[in-house]
C-alpha cells in the first residue's frame, strides 16, 4: 500500500477522503478582484486547495512565442498576489501554487505556500525542480505528455534534493480534453511504475456532464487527488472557460463527489458492512427440511433442499451431516442444525 501524504491537517491517500484542488489557472482574465473572488468561490465550495499560478512572462516564455501577449494580458503582479494569498490564507484552504520561474518560486515560499505543483512543462526542468524541492514542501508534479524516464528521472532528482513528499498529476492538458485522451487506466499505471500517491487534472468540456462524472470516476482508477479549473462565469468565454466549471456547477460537483466517494472502500479484505450482513442473512442459502423429519430418523439428500431461508448450514457443509440421526422431531421447512443431530 502507498503510503499516505499530509499537508497540513489533510492527509492524501487511500482510505483518506480524496483531495480536491480549485485550479484557478488564469480564470482571473488578469484581474485580481476576479482571483480574490474565486478564492472566496473555492472556499465556499470546501475544495481542500485553491492553486494559483504565478510567473514572470520574461521568465516563463519567449518575447516571439505565439501566445505571449496572452500572458502578458493574464499576469498579475506580485503586490497583486500578495493581495489573494491574504484572502487564502484567512480561509480554511490550503495554499497551493505553480511558479513557472525561480523567481516566482522564491516569492511563493516567502509567502508560506503549504504545496507546490510543478507543471509537465518544467518536468525536465533542473534549476526549477531543486529549488522546489529545496522548499521542502509537498510536490505535485504533473506528468502529462511526459515519458516514464522523464517522470523517473524528475522524481529522482527532486528527491536527490531533498524532496519526500511527492504526488503525480495524470492529465491531458488540452482545453478540452477529448473523452478519449483521459485514460484513466494510466494512473493505475503509474501507481505501479512509481509506487506513489496519483492524482488527475480534469480539461473535459465543462460545458458537458461527463466533466463531473469522468474525474469523479477517475477516484476508481486509483487517483487520490483531483484537480478541477472553475470559473466566475463561462458566458464571457474568458481564458479557461473551455474546461472551468461555473460557480453552481463547481459547487454542485463538489458535493457529488463527497457522496460518490462514499462508495470506493479499500482494496484490502474488510468485515462485512452493517447493510452486508443483512443483506447475507437474506439470501444466502441453507439446509432445511423438505418434510416433517422424526426423531431418529438419518438426514439423506432427499429430506432435505438448498433453500434461502434463516441463516443456518450452508449447504458446502451437507457431507458433514449427512447420514446423521435425529435426536428431535424436525418440522417441514426449519433449518437442519448441528445441536438437532447426534
Amino acid at each position: 500500500m502507498v503510503e499516505p501524504m499530509k499537508i497540513k491537517n489533510k492527509i492524501i491517500g487511500e482510505g483518506y477522503p480524496t483531495f480536491l484542488i480549485a485550479e484557478m489557472a488564469c480564470a482571473h482574465q488578469g484581474n485580481v478582484k476576479n482571483a480574490c473572488d474565486l478564492v472566496n468561490l473555492a472556499a465556499k465550495a470546501t475544495a481542500d486547495a485553491i492553486q494559483i499560478q504565478v510567473f514572470k512572462k520574461e521568465r516563463y516564455m519567449s518575447p516571439i512565442y505565439k501566445d505571449y501577449d496572452l500572458i502578458k494580458r493574464l499576469e498579475l503582479t506580485q503586490d497583486e498576489w500578495s493581495k489573494v494569498i491574504e484572502i487564502i490564507k484567512k480561509e480554511d484552504i490550503i495554499f497551493f501554487a505553480a511558479g513557472y520561474d525561480i523567481e516566482s518560486i522564491k516569492f511563493l515560499i516567502d509567502k508560506g505556500v503549504d504545496a507546490f505543483k510543478v507543471h509537465s512543462s518544467d518536468i525536465s526542468n533542473p534549476e526549477l525542480l531543486k529549488k522546489v524541492a529545496m522548499s521542502k514542501k509537498p510536490i505535485f508534479l504533473g506528468c502529462g505528455a511526459s515519458t516514464v524516464a522523464e517522470i523517473k528521472k524528475a522524481i529522482d532528482y527532486l528527491r536527490k534534493n531533498g524532496n519526500k513528499d511527492l504526488i503525480l498529476m495524470h492529465g491531458y492538458q488540452g482545453f478540452p480534453t477529448r473523452i478519449e485522451d483521459s485514460n484513466l487506466n494510466y494512473i493505475r499505471s503509474l501507481e505501479r511504475i512509481f509506487g506513489l500517491n496519483i492524482g488527475f487534472y480534469d480539461h473535459i468540456d465543462a460545458g458537458s456532464i461527463l466533466a463531473k462524472i469522468i474525474p469523479i470516476m477517475s477516484i476508481g482508477y486509483g487517483a487520490s487527488v483531483i484537480e478541477k479549473h472553475f470559473i466566475l462565469t463561462r458566458e464571457d468565454k474568458g481564458i479557461d472557460y473551455e474546461s472551468s466549471l461555473n460557480p453552481e456547477n463547481f459547487i454542485d460537483f463538489v458535493n457529488l463527489l463527497r457522496i460518490c466517494e462514499k462508495s470506493i472502500g479499500k482494496k484490502e479484505i474488510r468485515s462485512f458492512t452493517e447493510g452486508e450482513l443483512i443483506y447475507r442473512a437474506y439470501c444466502k442459502k441453507s439446509i432445511v427440511a423438505i418434510k416433517d423429519i422424526a426423531k431418529g430418523s438419518k438426514i439423506t439428500r432427499e429430506n432435505v433442499m438448498f433453500l434461502r431461508n434463516e441463516p443456518g448450514i450452508p449447504p458446502d457443509k451437507f457431507n458433514e451431516i449427512e447420514g446423521k440421526i435425529t435426536q428431535k422431531d424436525i418440522k417441514k421447512y426449519y433449518n437442519i442444525t448441528f445441536d438437532d443431530l447426534l
